[in-house]
């Protein structure tokens, strides 16, 4: 999907319907496009592309905002992401979990609008200046992938893979030459806590991401059945 903002898109995580209207007219009368999700664990993660900010509440549920944030850093699809979190929870604790998890703020419920608009800001102007600084390509012989707009290519030729195999590329170009290991693999693309009885999952996908490279695939080494790398 695609999004028509000057300002960008934000997806706001709230149970709080009176929170998600305040912020939607708001952030809206500011240029940005939003959309809203009630429950964390609801997020597609697969569908962030074009999303700049994801701002979410810490939510007492069973997968919390919290839980939604350490997913979404180990997530290589997700990594242009800036994230707030705000909570009514006001503690030192509170603001230490979030920055752990990978939040680029914290801002306690109830908030001013101007003081939240301009934490916006910030986080996203941080971002941008991230992504204009670093390379947006990663590449491997003739193979290449924008980070950006998450395309691949093989010369000029545009190679289509699904999510899952993007992600594990993406993963392997930016370990060249170091193992990276099945768990490893599962966790960062599945983001799986538990990865042991599903790895074989690993195996079928890079099976697949082989024949799609062609010649290049055979540049994927498997390591005495312990893990995968570009080499």
């Amino acid at each position: 999907m695609a999004f028509q903002s000057t300002s960008g898109h934000i997806l706001v995580v709230d149970d709080d319907e009176n929170i998600t209207q305040l912020l939607k007219i708001n952030l809206s009368s500011e240029g940005y496009t939003v959309d809203v999700c009630t429950c964390a664990e609801e997020v597609d993660r697969s569908n962030l592309g074009a999303t700049s900010l994801v701002i979410v509440d810490a939510m007492r549920q069973d997968y919390s905002g919290l839980d939604l944030i350490y997913d979404l850093r180990d997530d290589a699809m997700a990594e242009h992401l800036g994230i707030i979190l705000f909570s009514n929870i006001k503690s030192e604790r509170m603001v230490i979990d979030a920055l752990d998890a990978g939040a680029d703020d914290y801002v306690v419920k109830p908030f001013s609008l101007l003081e939240l608009l301009a934490r916006i800001k910030s986080v996203l102007r941080r971002h941008r200046a991230t992504a204009n600084s670093a390379s947006r390509v990663l590449t491997f012989q003739n193979l290449s992938v924008n980070l950006g707009n998450q395309t691949v290519k093989i010369g000029d030729s545009p190679l289509n893979l699904s999510n899952t195999e993007y992600a594990i590329l993406t993963l392997l170009l930016k370990n060249v030459n170091n193992l990276v290991s099945r768990t490893e693999i599962h966790k960062s693309v599945w983001n799986d806590q538990n990865p042991g009885s599903n790895e074989r999952i690993v195996d079928t996908n890079i099976s697949r991401l082989r024949k799609k490279l062609g010649d290049l695939g055979s540049h994927i080494v498997n390591r005495s059945g312990h893990g995968y790398m570009l080499s």
